[in-house]
């Protein structure tokens, strides 16, 4: 694959815009992100920063976006249990990589998320759709969104591969 940005002619935005067209992925709204109307908040972080609001629609195309097994993974089990008093971090590190524990596992997860950060970047959300206590080394997903996501999961085309995809992906009672 080949082409030009010609830095004379073409903004910043035109080149980003090239770069992402021709890796195949989802165009930015220009001037920024889009409008989100309160009646499709699902979901808002809570934080003493003011961090986007997460609707339907940002929540299935950042599950869309995630490329690999250990990704969809993390989402599953972090949305396998809801709710507080959330999953902890290295509980999640060693379902992705079984044949790791301890620090390699943790390690793994740490670029699973980031990559999972990047991703929901690209939906003009600032992280994953958890809350993260990095005291407890929790991650915690509202019962309302994880509904969403185990849903999108199950509409995934890497849902085979994972790990517990003979189990319909739905929320307890």
């Amino acid at each position: 694959m080949r082409f030009t940005i010609d830095t004379e002619t073409d903004s910043y935005e035109d080149a980003i815009r090239a770069v992402r067209s021709a890796y195949g992925k989802p165009q930015p709204q220009p001037g920024g992100r889009p409008e989100v109307l309160a009646e499709d908040v699902v979901w808002k972080p809570p934080s003493r920063y003011d961090h986007p609001a997460w609707t339907e629609e940002m929540l299935r195309t950042w599950v869309k976006s995630l490329d690999t097994v250990q990704e969809l993974d993390a989402v599953w089990r972090v949305c396998a249990e809801p709710g507080p008093p959330g999953v902890r971090g290295q509980v999640i590190a060693e379902y992705i990589s079984p044949e790791l524990t301890g620090k390699p596992a943790l390690t793994t997860l740490g670029v699973v998320s980031r990559r999972m950060n990047t991703a929901a970047r690209q939906v003009w959300a600032r992280g994953t759709p958890f809350v993260i206590d990095e005291v407890k080394r929790t991650r915690t997903v509202d019962r309302s969104v994880a509904a969403i996501l185990l849903d999108a999961l199950a509409e995934h085309p890497l849902w085979p591969r994972l790990r517990h995809h003979s189990s319909p992906p739905a929320l307890g009672s």
